[in-house]
Parts: C-alpha cells; structure tokens; sequence
C-alpha cells in the first residue's frame, strides 16, 4: 500500500532526509518511505510505523522486523511530533480566540460607539466586508486598544464621508512613527530612558 503523498513528505522533514538505518542523507541517497513494521506483518500507515530509509536499507530489509531500538526511536519521535502538533494548534486556537475578542472590542466598544441619525434613526457606520482581516493586520503591527479609539475618534471627528478608510490612514501613520523610532533605537540613535 502506497503511503499517501503529504504523509510521505512530513517523514521526510521529520526525519531530516536522512534513512534512519544507516545515515545516508539526500540529496547523495535516493530516500523512501519505509513501514517500519511492514503491511505484510501487520504495519500500518501510522507516522509512529513509519521511517525515511535509503533504497538499499528498504530492499534489504524485505518483511522483516528491524532492530527494536530502531523502532524505539522512531516511536519516541512519533510521539515528540505528536506533543508538538498538539501544541501548535493550542497556539493557533489561541491566537485566534484572541484576534475575534479583538474584533468583537473594536465593532462593539470602539467603531460601534460612534453612530449618527438618518430619518429618525440610529445607524452605525458602515464597515468594509474585510474590516476583520484590515483590523488583524493592524493589531499584528503593534497597533492596540487605545492606538484604535484614537484612530477612530480622528476619523470621527474628520467627518469624512466614509471614515474607515480614514482611521486606517491614522493607523499606518501611527505604524510609520513606531517604525522610524525602532529603527533610531536600533541605530542607537536615541535613547530609551523610560522617561
């Protein structure tokens, strides 16, 4: 049974395009992926099952068992790879979980809080069907809570006939001045005293 394509490079890379059996390394060796345990001995295609191995390691090996501390190792990286994938979707969870906290912050308690009267009733401003990846991007820059009611209220204020893109231009202002400093501290141009 072929080992199915995006699987077969993810043993690659977790292996570092090395055979686990004796070394040989791309691009000198021609690699495969090798069923540790093979399908005729009952192996399946789990990553813990599955090795990188040079062509002559794998011919030779035929449907017999490898050495146990081979298989040791590789259940060990399985299991490593495993913990790290778990771990790198709790990250991304939570990096979302607060980039849509974000968003919830800047339509109800900041973009929200400035509306205006049309035939007797109240109306909000109108928003950009991607003012959610706009306010992504700006809060990925550095740009935080108080950063956007400052925008806002300028934009507010300006009383530009659409105003998001208005507030965005106060943010990339903001973004400039913030760079132009860091790139003066970085050049020790000036100095962060705290004051």
């Amino acid at each position: 049974m072929a080992v199915p394509k995006r699987l077969r490079y993810e043993i690659l890379r977790r292996d570092n395009h090395a055979c686990r059996y004796c070394g040989a390394a791309a691009p000198d060796a021609t690699l495969t992926v090798d069923h540790v345990i093979p399908v005729a001995l009952g192996g399946t295609d789990e990553p813990s099952n599955l090795v990188t191995a040079c062509e002559p390691c794998n011919g030779g090996k035929s449907a017999s068992s490898p050495d146990a501390p081979i298989v040791d190792d590789v259940a060990a990286d399985a299991l490593r790879w495993s913990a790290a994938m778990t771990r790198a979707a709790e990250i991304t969870r939570a990096d979302l979980k607060a980039r849509m906290q974000q968003r919830v912050i800047f339509l109800d308690r900041i973009w929200g809080e400035w509306t205006y009267k049309y035939m007797g009733e109240v109306h909000m401003f109108d928003l950009p069907a991607s003012w959610e990846d706009t306010i992504d991007r700006f809060m990925a820059l550095g740009i935080n809570e108080e950063d956007l009611i400052e925008a806002v209220r300028i934009a507010m204020r300006s009383r530009a006939r659409d105003p998001f893109p208005y507030m965005c231009g106060v943010l990339w202002k903001i973004v400039r001045e913030r760079q132009q400093i860091a790139m003066q501290i970085v050049k020790g141009e000036t100095a962060d005293d705290g004051a």
